[in-house]
């Protein structure tokens, strides 16, 4: 058995410098063994890597076009027959509303047979303006010119026989006086030429008649007739064509009260004007020609309408890509592109004090999914990245006094240090001093509850 004091000697001649070696490992140990294991999930590691920068925006879906179907009958209401359920998909050509034709199809009966009877009357005064025509024609060149070639005719006629008397007479009185001929002769060669010159007399006030009087009023009557008869045609065209306007545009109507897709997309329908309280339209109700019945958005093409505060509309612009998120269906991501950043801020109207943002809208990639409009959104523009950086998790930076602050482990415990940061997005900043690739940072603050982080707060670059 070893003395007391021997034991003393030995540990005399032990070396200081592994007493102290000994002391920090033991400190080290204590140190390690009295941190929580649950303490390596509250920091990460600075990581180098490319980081994506994005802004984030919330909104709603539209659709790119929308189109409201209307009655076509104007003037009138027509009820519901048929209508295609809501909120399926349809097609274009397919069966989107049916309404009631049948006091229509009797009114086209109708017009059908006033169609048949002005026709009828058509063919009636076409017969009569023919006939109106050939008259004109007859007392022009027909028998009213040959009534006129007559009474010229006996008019010469009538003149030849009294030149020829006259001559006769004249040659016989010389006759007379030398014995040649009786007077009896003579006598009855003037009373030839009296007859002659009567019958002349009568020829010439009869032709004057017929070419000055007769004939040109038969022309104005025949021509008067024909004008009438004209007149009474193209009323009766002018009726008949009226008639079929109205009989091809009540037939198209009839046709157009089966309302069909122009394009596709989901049926939805509109709100019932005439009740009360409101409601949407079913089969029964009656509509008038404003009243839209069904509207049929493009779900297919969406877009997105969101904001931007007036602090970071400087980073977004027309063409940068977006990652789209909807609320309803959490694992779906759908792509697109910023479309539009509006010209002018606006604020709300109930807090005019707020921050002004600016419309950003963004036109989605044609997409299969169930889509429907006003579905809430989240959009993460991306607008910009950053190539082999030092990237720690937002959950990790802290502000203190106006200055962006990491807590890292160190011996003692967290300590502050401040840090400048350049790009970010909703999980990873960019470190641009301050920090060291691999230093671990504290994921929540010195003194705050501790929580675990959540899953999305990945730790890596993206």
């Amino acid at each position: 058995m070893n003395k007391p004091g021997s034991v003393l000697r030995a540990a005399g001649a032990f070396p200081k410098w592994a007493l102290v070696a000994l002391v920090t490992a033991a400190l080290v140990l204590v140190w390690w063994w009295r941190s929580p294991a649950a303490d390596q999930a509250l920091t990460a590691t600075v990581t180098r890597g490319e980081l994506v920068a994005t802004l984030t925006s919330s909104g709603t879906l539209k659709p790119i076009q929308s189109i409201t179907y209307r009655s076509p009958i104007p003037g009138r209401d027509i009820e519901i027959r048929e209508l295609a359920a809501e909120g399926s998909k349809v097609n274009e050509g397919d069966l989107l509303v049916r309404l009631d034709t049948t006091d229509l199809e009797v009114e086209l009966a109708r017009i059908r047979q006033e169609l048949r009877q002005a026709q009828l009357d058509l063919q009636v005064a076409e017969g009569e303006w023919d006939e109106a025509g050939a008259e004109v024609k007859a007392v022009t060149e027909g028998e009213g010119a040959l009534t006129v070639e007559e009474a010229r005719t006996t008019l010469m006629r009538a003149e030849k026989k009294a030149e020829r008397l006259r001559e006769e007479y004249a040659s016989l009185r010389p006759l007379l006086d030398k014995g040649f001929i009786t007077r009896d002769e003579l006598a009855r060669t003037s009373d030839q030429l009296e007859q002659a010159e009567d019958e002349l007399s009568l020829a010439r006030k009869r032709t004057d008649i017929v070419v000055q009087l007769s004939h040109p009023r038969e022309q104005k009557r025949a021509a008067l007739q024909l004008a009438q008869k004209a007149s009474q045609l193209g009323h009766v065209r002018a009726r008949v064509q009226e008639t079929e306007l109205r009989h091809n545009t009540l037939a198209r109507l009839i046709d157009l009260c089966t309302i069909k897709a122009r394009g596709s997309g989901m049926v939805v329908y509109e709100e019932f004007l005439n009740a009360n309280p409101r409601r949407k339209l079913r089969v029964g109700d009656r509509v008038f020609a404003a009243q839209g019945i069904v509207t049929i958005p493009e779900v297919n093409r969406m877009l997105v309408e969101a904001s931007v505060s007036e602090a970071q509309v400087h980073r977004v612009g027309a063409g940068q890509a977006a990652v789209v998120r909807v609320e309803a269906f959490p694992d779906l991501r759908l792509t697109g592109r910023v479309t539009r950043v509006g010209a002018l801020a606006s604020a709300s109207a109930a807090r005019p004090f707020d921050d002004k943002r600016f419309d950003l809208i963004i036109t989605l990639d044609p997409t299969d999914a169930e889509l429907r409009p006003e579905m809430t959104i989240r959009a993460d523009v991306i607008v910009g990245s950053r190539k082999d950086v030092l990237l720690v998790p937002v959950t990790a930076l802290f502000n203190k006094d106006g200055r962006h602050v990491v807590y890292l482990n160190g011996f003692s415990g967290p300590e502050a240090r401040q840090v400048e940061v350049g790009e970010s997005n909703d999980r990873l900043a960019e470190v641009t001093s301050g920090l060291q690739e691999g230093d671990r940072v504290a994921l929540t603050e010195p003194g705050a509850p501790a929580q675990t982080p959540a899953r999305g707060n990945a730790l890596q670059p993206r």
